[in-house]
């Protein structure tokens, strides 16, 4: 669920860098993503709705709210109170459309095939199944981008999303300051 979150990309905390910004990059995201089963991936790419700027607008202010909420939850900002109410809506909306189906030994809620809201739908119960586990409370933001990452090293240490990226980055710059 954090890589939907993630869908932003920036070398500082600006948010500016959106790569879902059309519905031909959200099908290529969501393709790699595994949010959807293959099934739904199909079907949610025959919509007629997808050319729907509307829809899209939707999409991103439900990320955009989620990360205000996911910071308040990480501590790492003020409770995002309307983030998180505005998150609560999409997830009791997506329930209420969804049904809850047998995935090999266990249930999940997954969106309905054919509502118009299917995508909002399929982030919002990934949502609500990660706001649920046990990764919330080892929820960190990159000391040097956006991106917020689960930590599941030994100690609570891990300060950048990626080493290879910004773990390098910062360490270079430090480098040079020194």
């Amino acid at each position: 669920m954090l890589d939907f979150i993630n869908t932003v990309a920036d070398t500082g905390k600006t948010r500016l860098d959106d790569k879902i910004g059309s519905w031909e990059a959200l099908r290529h995201w969501a393709d790699g993503a595994g949010l959807l089963s293959k099934q739904e991936l199909s079907a949610f790419l025959q919509d007629p709705s997808l050319d729907d700027e509307g829809a899209l607008v939707r999409l991103h202010d439900l990320r955009e709210q989620a990360y205000a909420g996911m910071l308040g939850l990480s501590g790492l900002a003020e409770p995002a109170r309307q983030g998180m109410e505005h998150v609560e809506r999409a997830i009791r909306d997506a329930l209420g459309r969804g049904a809850f189906r047998e995935e090999g030994r266990r249930f999940r809620w997954r969106p309905d095939v054919d509502s118009s809201e299917r995508w909002l739908d399929a982030i919002a119960l990934a949502l609500e199944e990660f706001l649920r586990s046990e990764d919330v409370a080892r929820l960190r933001q990159c000391s040097r981008c956006t991106w917020l990452f689960i930590d599941r090293g030994r100690g609570a240490g891990r300060r950048w999303c990626d080493m290879r990226t910004c773990g390098n980055r910062a360490k270079a710059e430090a480098f040079r300051c020194r």
